[in-house]
């Protein structure tokens, strides 16, 4: 070997990690910052060695919660510490970002305020609550009463339903009167607790969320803020948020827990629709990379 050729091998050793970061698409810097961030997060979360099992899925968090976003380009225009705080979160789970009515849980681009950058937030459905509470043994259902069914009040304080009018559930907020929620153990179907979370409850956490807040005052916005399209799947949502603050499921162990913590979908609002000129194609760059 010449000379020469020695020393390129040997500069091609020890090359500096700026020269390499150089060469890098910016898919492959965005994926790379994601995966480093997410495993420091991890290992902060659970430890190395729980970090370790969940980084393996990763790579696949990262390309459901880029699929499932509404509008991807605002995905990729998200800081790449916001997404990989979902993906480290989806990892941990096992909850993957989807998209359609049986989701379990979303990914959705959000704006802090007009004109900074998008960040984005984890959000589970009623469903994906459940699917957390079944790892516990447990299971919620979570009934939306209306005005026209028959509920009566026990001395112990405890709501029955007599009954139901199942042709005419609630459909619209004026139709709610309140969420009944029960939490049975799976293996035996015994009933552990039954609560009563009522309609004014419900509507004192909306008034907590910037999301419906935000909507309220942004017409557009409505049409895609998880109160306005979907209030009573809301209210069962938020019901069982309540049932497990109060200690109705209980659910302790790690993973749950930093889901539950993450979920931020009665705060959530969409990225603003209002276009963003990326240099270069980046982020079009970054989405064929992806795929």
């Amino acid at each position: 070997m010449s000379e020469k050729t020695e020393q390129q091998t040997e500069a091609a050793v020890v090359e500096p990690p700026k020269e390499i970061a150089k060469r890098q698409s910016p898919a492959q810097k965005f994926r790379m910052q994601v995966y480093q961030t997410a495993g420091s997060l991890l290992s902060s979360w659970v430890g190395d060695d729980k970090a370790r099992e969940a980084a393996g899925r990763l790579s696949v968090a990262l390309a459901a919660s880029a699929s499932s976003a509404r509008k991807p380009d605002d995905f990729f225009d998200c800081t790449p510490e916001s997404v990989a705080r979902v993906i480290a979160t989806s990892a941990l789970t096992g909850i993957m970002p989807s998209t359609g009515a049986a989701s379990l849980a979303y990914a959705i681009p959000r704006r802090p305020r007009k004109g900074e950058q998008p960040q984005l937030q984890y959000m589970l459905s009623h469903r994906g609550i459940n699917a957390l509470a079944n790892r516990a043994g447990l299971h919620m259902l979570a009934i939306p009463i209306s005005y026209s069914d028959e509920i009566e009040v026990a001395e112990s304080g405890e709501v029955k339903v007599k009954s139901i009018d199942i042709d005419n559930p609630p459909m619209r907020e004026d139709e709610l009167r309140g969420v009944l929620v029960q939490v049975k153990r799976m293996s035996n179907g015994a009933i552990v607790a039954t609560g009563w979370v009522a309609k004014k409850l419900i509507l004192e956490r909306r008034q907590g969320s910037d999301g419906y807040k935000f909507a309220e005052q942004n017409e557009y916005a409505k049409d895609s803020d998880p109160w306005h399209k979907w209030f009573v799947e809301m209210a069962m949502k938020t019901a069982m948020h309540y049932a497990i603050s109060r200690g109705w499921c209980v659910i302790d162990d790690t993973e749950a827990v930093r889901a539950l913590s993450a979920d931020v979908a009665d705060d959530i609002i969409d990225a603003e629709s209002t276009p963003v000129k990326r240099v270069g194609g980046i982020v079009e760059a970054m989405r064929k990379e992806f795929e």
